[in-house]
């Protein structure tokens, strides 16, 4: 089954994202449908697309724990606890080991500060709630990706052509720039040098590699042919709320309701799913997207 195939740390799967035919542009339907699901924070989204994600107990087992940080020769900073320290500022915690005069540091902030001061001396990116005063982000709820390719490192998968080729694959339809694409363009960039190599070759994905009628898709998914099961399945606007529409296996099979509408019961497998989802709209069109998360 496919799931999830991750680089360096980053994540990425492929999702076949379900279309009616219509006088829409292709590439101008596939941006819609999957807007809905473009991860990101205020200014990134509409304002109604936000909901508000509690991060204060996460702030709190850092405050709490006990830290002890390390100036490292190269200007980095290594770390030693008992807490994801993702919202921590390590730019302020230099900052502020420069002004002790200290090259390492065991503090448990907790004995030497109250919360709201940790908070606004050491934390980032995070909000107060206007009315709870907890600590978090306003996200998209739905979020699901950060930028996205037509097929991309999945070039033909869906028409079952998958190529083993060494490059960067550059899409004709994309979500665009994004400053994550940009960042893993210079990670592939950096290591090819650090390794003598020349940069990735930059590959064309072409769109009619990446499209394919449902209806075929269904015949191949009653043959069991692994190239019709992706990692996630998207359904058409309209057809169910958009918290229904992005049916996925990871981290685990849901959503249970959507699963409910298509006919299937929570616990059935991936595969039948699928299989119920293209018979659902066996008269719609799909493209297969790969997508960074």
């Amino acid at each position: 089954m496919m799931r999830v195939m991750k680089e360096g740390g980053l994540m990425f799967s492929v999702a076949y994202v379900i279309l009616p035919f219509s006088d829409t542009p292709p590439a101008d339907a596939i941006r819609g449908s999957l807007a809905r699901f473009q991860r990101g924070r205020r200014g990134d989204v509409p304002e109604g697309w936000l909901i508000f994600d509690d991060e204060t107990e996460d702030v709190r087992k850092a405050y709490e724990a006990n830290l002890t940080f390390t100036e490292k020769g190269t200007g980095g900073l290594q770390i030693e606890g008992d807490a994801d320290l993702w919202n921590i500022d390590t730019g302020k915690i230099q900052d502020e080991m420069r002004q002790l005069g200290l090259r390492q540091w065991s503090v448990r902030f907790a004995d030497t500060m109250s919360l709201d001061e940790f908070f606004e001396r050491f934390c980032r990116r995070l909000e107060r709630h206007p009315d709870t005063g907890a600590f978090g982000r306003w996200l998209n709820g739905l979020g699901r990706w950060d930028w996205w390719d037509l097929g991309g490192r999945f070039d033909g998968r869906i028409v079952g052509d998958r190529r083993n080729r060494e490059g960067r694959s550059v899409a004709e339809v994309s979500s665009g720039p994004s400053r994550g694409r940009t960042i893993l363009a210079n990670l592939e960039n950096q290591l090819a040098k650090a390794l003598g190599q020349e940069p990735p070759q930059l590959l064309d994905v072409h769109t009619d590699r990446n499209i394919e009628l449902v209806a075929t898709l269904l015949e191949d998914a009653r043959a069991g042919r692994e190239h019709a099961f992706p990692g996630s399945l998207v359904l058409p606007p309209g057809a169910v709320e958009d918290r229904l529409r992005w049916l996925h296996t990871w981290p685990d099979l849901g959503p249970e309701e959507a699963f409910a509408w298509l006919g299937v019961p929570p616990d059935a497998s991936w595969s039948s799913v699928v299989t119920a989802a293209y018979a659902r709209f066996e008269d719609h069109w799909a493209a297969g997207v790969a997508y960074h998360h």
